[in-house]
C-alpha cells in the first residue's frame, strides 16, 4: 500500500477536464516505471436505480423526480449522480433539456462489488 498516495495538485490539474471532481473527491496516485495511474474516489448522492410502474407516463417519472430533487435540496444536497439506460432516448432528451449533464462519454457497464 506505500505505493498508493494522494495526488498532487499538479497532478489533480492534470486530470480535472476528464474527471468530473467534485466537492468530496479524492485523487489517489500510483506512480509505476510506464506512468502514474490515478483514481477519483468519489463520495456523493445517487439516485439509482428509480423504478417507475409500467403504467407510468413520463409526466408522472417527471414529477416523481421533481419531487426526489425537492426533498433533495431541502436537506442541501447541491447535486446527485443518475443513471439513464443507453436505449432510452426519450428520457435521455427530457433530462438533458431539464438540465441534467452527461458525464460519461460512452456507454459503460456498472459493476458492484463487496469488500
Amino acid at each position: 500500500m506505500k505505493r498508493i498516495r494522494l495526488a498532487n495538485e499538479t497532478e489533480i490539474d492534470s486530470i480535472k477536464d476528464r474527471s468530473d471532481l467534485d466537492v468530496g473527491c479524492n485523487v489517489i496516485a500510483l506512480d509505476t516505471v510506464l506512468g502514474t495511474g490515478f483514481a477519483v474516489r468519489r463520495v456523493c448522492n445517487e439516485i439509482d436505480p428509480v423504478i417507475s410502474p409500467d403504467g407510468w407516463n413520463l409526466r408522472q417519472r417527471v414529477f416523481f423526480m421533481r419531487d426526489l430533487e425537492t426533498m433533495m435540496a431541502a436537506q442541501g444536497v447541491t447535486h446527485y449522480y443518475f443513471n439513464v439506460g443507453a436505449d432510452e432516448q426519450l428520457w435521455i432528451n427530457t433530462v438533458t433539456e431539464w438540465g441534467a449533464e452527461q458525464v460519461s462519454t460512452k456507454p459503460e457497464y456498472r459493476f458492484k462489488k463487496l469488500l
